[in-house]
């Protein structure tokens, strides 16, 4: 998760279920939300999922999940899961009320079992930088898989443009923050 360009202080200017998930994160003390920048970036990529799923691993306190949830389809749905026990509860209890989001406790491979998902947000944990394989078979072929959080200097997400599953791209949202998109064959 990102730890910088995630300053959420101006709540009023953010759509209502992201407002909510920020202000849960000051609560909680969370300080590692889904950066700002990648919200248009999300919101695209959630919207071309049309009734299918999406798989998010690491829910943090939902932000990523709300930007995602601003922009889905009807039929479409959010499968969530976060391994901090207490989080994961907070955003279960902040996602209640939504049914087209199911927020889990459990680790990020877990995720699995609610696929195959049309657009997987790895946000963090196991499935981003080792198990990629896990998060490659949880998504559907040509279902698209996003991990944020790169920088220019970061090497540990190489694998993912070199992997012969998937295709493979980088798009940077700053000159400093980037992601990479892949596309399972």
């Amino acid at each position: 998760m990102s730890e910088r360009d995630n300053d959420y202080a101006k709540k009023d200017a953010l759509p209502p279920l992201v407002a909510r998930a920020a202000s849960l994160a000051e609560r909680l003390d969370f300080r590692n939300s889904c950066a700002i920048v990648y919200a248009p970036l999300l919101q695209m990529l959630a919207a071309q999922v049309r009734g299918g799923i999406i798989g998010e691993m690491g829910t943090g306190t939902g932000v990523g999940a709300s930007w995602m949830a601003c922009a889905i389809g009807e039929g479409s749905r959010i499968v969530t899961i976060e391994a901090d026990a207490a989080r994961a509860h907070a955003v279960a209890d902040l996602f209640a009320d939504d049914g087209r989001i199911v927020a889990l406790h459990g680790d990020a491979l877990e995720l699995a079992a609610y696929g195959p998902f049309g657009l997987v947000f790895c946000d963090a944990g196991p499935g981003k930088v080792d198990h990629q394989e896990v998060t490659v078979a949880m998504t559907r072929p040509g279902g698209l898989i996003v991990l944020d959080d790169l920088t220019p200097a970061r090497t540990d997400l190489a694998w993912w443009l070199q992997c012969r599953d998937v295709v493979a791209t980088t798009v940077w949202v700053t000159p400093e923050l980037g992601a990479i998109l892949a596309v399972r064959r």
